[in-house]
C-alpha cells in the first residue's frame, strides 16, 4: 500500500543483547540495574549494589566491574573521551571515576558534596566539568584539572547556581550549558560565568531543554577564549533580560530547543532569545510508525497503516535530545522524532511499553525496558535503508518499501545514489511486485549518471558505486538535490582534494621539479613542508601549484592545471618515477632509527611524530611491513647487527599502538599469514629483549604464576586488542597457539572465556594465580567448584603444573598466594560458616600452620555480621585481614570476639583502631594518611588523621570524638560508611546499624 502522507523514514531494530547485558547479575538476585549511559564504545550501567558494569557498544560485550561503596547508584554519565564515568548515589555524593578498559584492579577517583542530602537529578559532561543538578535546584560544577600521580587526581567542586525549583535536564554545547528546572530554563556562559532565563512565560512540571544543529546562520560577535580552563570555580551571576551573551561563528548553526506544554517546543538563539514556537500536537495525530523488527527483515515483510485523521496528542516532553535532524523525546510507553525543519515528517512509534531510560549514540536508540529489556534501535531516512536492504540482499523486501513509499520516490527529490536499485530488475522475478515498481526503478534509472565525469582541470573523476552503502551509513544524508556530501566546496574543489596526492621531496632544487601523482592510490593530500627558499623558487613558476596550508586552503586557491603539465587525462594511470627513492629510503630507515634510539631515553616529544613520518612513506600495513625490511636491512649496513631485530619490531608495535586506524590494521595482519607471524614475532623479541617474561610459561604451554615476580609486557594493551578481535569459533586454536609462546595472553583468554562453565577455565584460573583475575570470577563460585579448587590448588602449591603434572623449580607458589589468602576469597565468596566447612573438609590437603588465626576469626565476625548485613561480607572480611598488619589493631579484634557472648553482637561497627588501619572501612582517608607516614604511636597518628579530616564530634551526643584514652581503648566505634560514634552511645540506644544513615 502506498500513501504520500508517510514519513520517509525508518526505525529498524537491531539484534537483542539483552542477555549480554544481564549476564553479570542474573545470578544474583539482590542486584538490579538502576540507570545506564552510552558512548562511543562503552555502554555502563549503574547498580543498586554500588558498582558500575561497562560493557563495549559494539559487538556487546561485558569487559569489567568498577566497584562502589557509597550505595545504590542513581545517575551516571559517560564523559565524551571516555576517561571517566561520573555518577551519583542516593545520599547526593557525586563521584568521578577512571573509566579504564584494561583489567587492572585499582580505579582513581574524587567527589563532591555539594548535593549531599538532595537527589541529583540531571548531570552533563562538558570537557573535563562535570555539571550536575538536584532535586532543590543547585547547580554544581565538578572540574578535573590534572593528575598528579597514578591514583590521585585533583578536582575543585562547587555551587554555580541556586535556582527557583527541581533540575529536569542539564545540556552542554562547548563553553554555554543549558539549565531546564521545573518552571525555566537558562543557559548559562561558562567562560563569562554569567546566565539568563530564555523567555518570559513560566510553567509548571517536568520539561527538557537540548542544544540541536540548525541550517540557518547566527552570528553575534565573537566568544572570548572558549577553551578556557577555569582555575577557580565562582558562583555566577543571573544578568538581566535585555542583556545578551556574546556568541560566535562556533554558534552559528546552534539553537536552543525548550519543550513547553502540550507538545510544544520553543526555539531560541544561543544568547536566550526565543525565535518562535513549534507546535507538535496536530502532526502526532498520525498513526504511530512500524518498526522493522529483526523477524520482519528476516522474513522480507513489512506492513503499515494508513495515516488516520484524529486528535492530536498533548505531551509534555520531560527530556528532549538533539538526534542528527530530530528532537528526540520519550515517555512511558511513546518514543517521538520532532522534525523541526519539516513538521510533517515527525514520527512516533508506540512498539515498547514500560520505557525506563533511553540514550541516543549517532543514529542509534537504545531503549531499557522496567522488564530488564534492552532494545537497540537504528532510526534512518528511507534513502539509508533501501540501500542497505538491497546491499544485504533483502530484494523483496526492498522492492515492498519502494511500493509503499511510492509517491514519496517518485515526488521527492532524492539522493542519486539510488540508483544502484536499478539492479531489481534483475534480482526479482517478473511478478505484479515488479511491475508496480517499475515507475520507481525507472527514475532510479534516470539518476545514473557518467561513470567518469570530467572536471575544468582536465582529470576524469570515476564514481565508485559500491561506496554507497558505506557513505550513506555514515549519517551522511543529500537533501534537495544537494551532490556535494563533503562539504560547502563544489563538487570539482571536493575531487580536487580527494582525489590528489601530492608528495613533494624535500631534496627537489630549482632544476628538477617533480609531481608525483598515483591515481589509484587518491584517499588524502598530504604536502610536506618545505624550506621557505625552496618554496619561494618552486612558486617562481608561473605553471607550478600554488602551496596553500591546509588551514588557509579555499576554493578560490585550488590550483589550475594547464593541458601541458604532467597530468592524467582520460583514463591514463602513468606514474612518474622517482629518481632520488634510493635516497627516500635511507632517509626515513636514518629517521625511524635515530626515534629508536631516542626511546631508549623517552624522549616523548621527539617520538611524537613517529606515525606522522611512517604514514608520508607507507599508505597500507603491507607497506608498512617493508618498510620495517628495509629498516632492518639498514641496521645490519651501518653495523647495528645486534639490534637488526629489535628496532624494526618495536617501530612496527609502536606505530600500531598509536595509530588511530588500529582496529583495521589488526584486522589486515590477522587476515595475512605473514604479517600475522610478523606481528607475534614482534611481540615476543621486544619482550624477551628484557627477560622478564621468558620463564613464565610451563613447557606444555599453560602460564605459569607469574603476576609478583613480572611486570605486565611491553605492548600488553596492544597484544590484548589482537587475542580479543581474532578470538572466534575459527580461530581459537590459533589465540591458543600465541597463548603458549606469550603466557601473559592467558590472561586476556581467561577473559574471553568468563561466561563459560568455570569448571572448564578453572585449571587455567588457579595457575596464574592472578589475585585480581580470581577475584573478578568470585561471583561465579559455588560451594562445588570451591571444592575442585581446593583441590587444584593444593596441587599447585606442591609447585606441580596442573596441566601436565611437570614440578617447576624457579618459582615457588607458597611465596605468592597463600591458605590464608585463598581462605579469604572463599570466605568472600561464600560465607564465613561455609568456608570453614569447606576448608575442613579438605584439612589433609594443608599443611599444618597455613591457615593463622586470622582466618578463623574473619569467619568467626563474618558470620556474626551478616545475620543483620547481608552486604558487610566483603568489606569486614578485608578489613580484618588488612588490620592484622598493626599490633594495636589485633589486640582489638581479640577483645571484641571476647565480649561477645551467645552469639550476639552488640552492633555493626567495628573499633575505630580497627577500622583506621584499612582501606576498606569508610575511613580511607585516615588510612591513606596513617600508611604515608607510619609512626610507633598508632593512637596519637589516628587522633591527629582525625583532625586534619575534620572528624571530631559523635552525632549521637555531641560530645568530641578526639580522645587519646578512648582510641586507646577502643571506645570509639566506626561504622562501615564511616559515621563514629562511641561505644558507650552505641550501647545506650541499643543500636545496630548506623544511625546517621538510617535517618539519611
Amino acid at each position: 500500500m502506498s500513501n504520500s502522507k508517510i514519513s520517509p523514514y525508518i526505525l529498524q531494530e537491531l539484534p537483542d543483547i539483552t542477555e549480554t547485558i544481564n549476564c553479570p547479575i542474573k545470578n544474583i538476585q539482590r542486584i538490579k540495574y538502576t540507570c545506564f549511559d552510552v558512548s562511543r564504545s562503552l555502554i555502563a550501567f549503574g547498580a543498586t549494589s554500588g558498582g558500575i558494569y561497562v560493557f563495549n557498544r559494539w559487538p556487546c560485550e561485558f569487559v569489567q566491574l568498577i566497584p562502589s561503596k557509597d550505595g545504590p547508584i542513581t545517575r551516571l554519565a559517560i564523559s565524551a573521551d571516555e576517561k571517566h564515568i561520573g555518577f551519583a548515589n542516593g545520599k547526593g555524593f557525586l563521584t568521578v571515576t577512571e573509566c579504564d578498559q584494561s583489567q587492572s584492579n585499582g580505579y582513581s577517583s574524587t567527589s563532591s558534596k555539594e548535593h549531599q542530602g538532595n537527589e541529583v537529578t540531571a548531570m552533563v559532561w562538558s570537557r573535563n566539568m562535570l555539571f550536575a543538578g538536584d532535586d532543590v535546584g543547585k547547580v554544581s560544577v565538578l572540574q578535573l584539572q590534572s593528575f598528579i600521580a597514578k591514583r590521585m587526581f585533583q578536582s575543585s567542586s562547587q555551587t554555580i547556581m541556586s535556582l527557583d525549583s527541581r533540575i529536569c535536564q542539564l545540556d552542554s554545547r562547548d563553553c554555554m550549558v543549558l539549565v531546564s528546572t521545573l518552571t525555566r530554563c537558562y543557559i548559562c556562559n561558562t567562560v563569562q560565568e554569567q546566565y539568563r532565563q530564555i523567555g518570559q512565560k513560566l510553567r509548571d512540571g517536568e520539561f527538557g531543554a537540548c542544544f540541536a544543529n540548525i541550517l540557518k546562520p547566527l552570528t553575534n560577535g565573537a566568544i572570548e577564549n572558549k577553551e578556557q580552563d577555569f582555575t577557580e570555580v565562582k558562583k555566577y551571576n543571573i544578568v538581566d533580560e535585555d542583556t545578551r551573551f556574546i556568541v560566535g561563528d562556533e554558534f552559528s548553526n546552534t539553537a536552543i530547543f525548550c519543550a513547553r506544554p502540550s507538545s510544544r517546543l520553543w526555539e531560541a538563539t544561543v544568547d536566550g532569545t526565543v525565535q518562535r514556537t513549534h507546535q507538535f500536537k496536530q502532526v502526532l495525530a498520525k498513526h504511530p510508525i512500524k518498526v522493522v523488527t529483526i523477524e520482519s527483515y528476516d522474513k522480507e515483510t513489512y506492513r503499515i497503516e494508513a495515516s488516520l485523521d484524529g486528535s492530536g496528542q498533548s505531551i509534555n516532553f520531560s527530556k528532549i535530545y538533539s538526534f542528527n535532524d530530530t528532537i528526540f523525546a520519550y515517555n512511558k510507553n511513546a518514543m517521538y522524532f520532532l522534525n523541526f525543519q519539516t513538521v510533517d515528517d515527525t514520527v512516533w512509534c508506540e512498539a515498547y511499553k514500560d520505557i525506563v531510560e533511553c540514550k541516543l549514540y549517532n543514529d542509534m536508540v537504545y531503549v531499557w525496558l522496567s522488564n530488564g529489556s534492552f532494545i537497540s534501535l537504528k532510526f534512518m531516512n528511507l534513502d539509508r535503508f533501501l540501500v542497505k536492504c538491497y546491499f544485504d540482499e533483502k530484494f523483496l523486501l526492498c522492492a515492498e518499501m519502494c511500493q509503499i513509499f511510492k509517491e514519496y520516490l517518485l515526488s521527492s527529490i532524492i539522493s542519486p545514489k539510488l540508483n544502484i536499485l536499478v539492479g531489481l530488475r534483475d534480482k526479482l522475478d517478473n511478478n505484479g511486485m515488479l511491475k508496480s515498481v517499475e515507475g520507481v526503478l525507472d527514475k532510479f534509472d534516470s539518476l545514473k549518471v557518467s561513470e567518469a565525469t570530467q572536471m575544468k582541470s582536465g582529470i576524469y573523476v570515476v564514481d565508485n558505486t559500491y561506496q554507497t552503502q558505506s557513505i550513506l551509513d555514515q549519517n551522511i544524508q543529500t537533501k534537495h538535490g544537494d551532490e556535494n556530501i563533503f562539504g560547502p566546496l563544489s563538487p570539482e574543489a571536493v575531487h580536487a582534494l580527494k582525489g590528489l596526492s601530492i608528495t613533494v621531496s624535500d631534496k627537489l632544487n630549482t632544476s628538477k621539479k617533480i609531481l608525483k601523482e598515483k591515481w589509484e592510490d587518491l584517499k588524502h593530500l598530504s604536502i610536506e613542508k618545505q624550506d621557505v627558499s625552496q618554496m619561494k623558487t618552486f612558486q617562481e613558476n608561473e605553471k607550478a601549484p600554488k602551496w596553500i596550508p591546509r588551514d588557509e586552503y579555499t576554493l578560490d586557491d585550488a590550483p589550475v592545471v594547464l593541458n601541458n603539465d604532467i597530468i592524467f587525462k582520460e583514463t591514463s594511470q602513468d606514474i612518474v618515477e622517482v629518481d632520488n627513492q634510493v635516497l627516500e629510503q635511507d632517509k626515513i630507515c636514518k629517521m625511524l632509527y635515530q626515534y629508536s634510539r631516542l626511546s631508549l631515553v623517552n624522549n616523548e616529544s621527539e617520538l611524537s611524530n613517529l606515525n606522522s613520518t611512517i604514514d608520508s612513506y607507507a599508505c597500507d600495513i603491507s607497506k608498512i611491513y617493508d618498510l620495517m625490511l628495509l629498516l632492518e636491512k639498514y641496521c645490519i649496513s651501518i653495523g647495528a647487527v645486534d639490534e637488526s631485530t629489535f628496532v624494526p619490531n618495536n617501530i612496527f608495535l609502536t606505530y600500531l599502538s598509536n595509530s588511530e586506524n588500529k582496529y583495521n590494521l589488526i584486522d589486515s595482519i590477522i587476515k595475512d599469514e605473514v604479517l600475522y607471524k610478523y606481528f607475534v614475532d614482534s611481540c615476543i623479541a621486544v619482550n624477551i629483549k628484557t627477560p622478564k617474561h621468558s620463564n613464565i610459561g610451563c613447557d606444555c604451554g599453560f602460564p605459569l604464576p607469574y603476576v609478583r615476580t613480572s611486570q605486565m609486557p611491553v605492548f600488553s594493551e596492544l597484544i590484548d586488542e589482537f587475542i580479543e578481535q581474532q578470538w572466534s569459533s575459527q580461530t581459537k586454536e590459533q589465540c591458543y597457539e600465541v597463548c603458549k609462546r606469550m603466557p601473559y595472553l592467558w590472561r586476556k583468554i581467561l577473559y574471553l572465556r568468563r561466561n563459560e562453565d568455570l569448571i572448564n577455565i578453572l585449571r587455567i584460573l588457579l595457575q596464574m594465580l592472578d589475585e585480581s583475575l580470581l577475584h573478578s570470577f568470585l561471583p561465579q563460585f559455588t560451594l562445588d567448584t570451591w571444592e575442585r579448587a581446593i583441590q587444584l590448588y593444593a596441587t599447585l602449591y606442591a609447585n606441580i603444573c596442573l596441566n601436565c603434572n611437570k614440578k617447576f623449580e624457579h618459582i615457588s607458589v607458597r611465596d605468592m598466594l597463600s591458605w590464608d589468602q585463598i581462605g579469604l576469597m572463599i570466605i568472600k565468596s561464600v560465607g564465613g560458616r561455609n568456608a570453614v566447612k569447606l576448608l575442613k573438609k579438605h584439612a589433609n590437603l594443608i599443611e599444618f600452620g597455613a591457615l593463622t588465626v586470622k582466618f578463623y576469626y574473619t569467619c568467626l565476625l563474618v558470620s556474626l555480621y551478616e545475620k543483620y548485613d547481608c552486604t558487610i561480607t566483603i568489606p569486614l572480611a578485608d578489613t580484618i585481614y588488612s588490620s592484622y598488619n598493626f599490633e594495636d589493631s589485633t589486640k582489638e579484634i581479640h577483645k571484641l570476639l571476647q565480649s561477645i557472648s551467645n552469639g550476639v553482637i552488640k552492633n555493626t561497627a567495628l573499633p575505630l583502631t580497627v577500622a583506621a588501619t584499612s582501606p576498606f572501612w569508610g575511613l580511607r582517608e585516615v588510612y591513606d594518611r596513617l600508611s604515608k607516614d607510619p609512626q610507633e604511636n598508632l593512637s596519637n597518628d589516628i587522633s591527629m588523621a582525625m583532625t586534619i579530616i575534620n572528624l571530631t564530634d559523635c552525632a549521637l551526643c555531641g560530645l568530641p570524638l578526639q580522645n587519646i584514652v578512648l582510641i586507646k581503648d577502643g571506645g570509639l566505634w566506626v561504622f562501615r560508611c564511616g559515621h563514629t560514634f562511641h561505644g558507650a552511645c552505641l550501647n545506650l540506644n541499643q543500636i545496630k546499624l548506623c544511625p546517621s544513615c538510617c535517618i539519611e
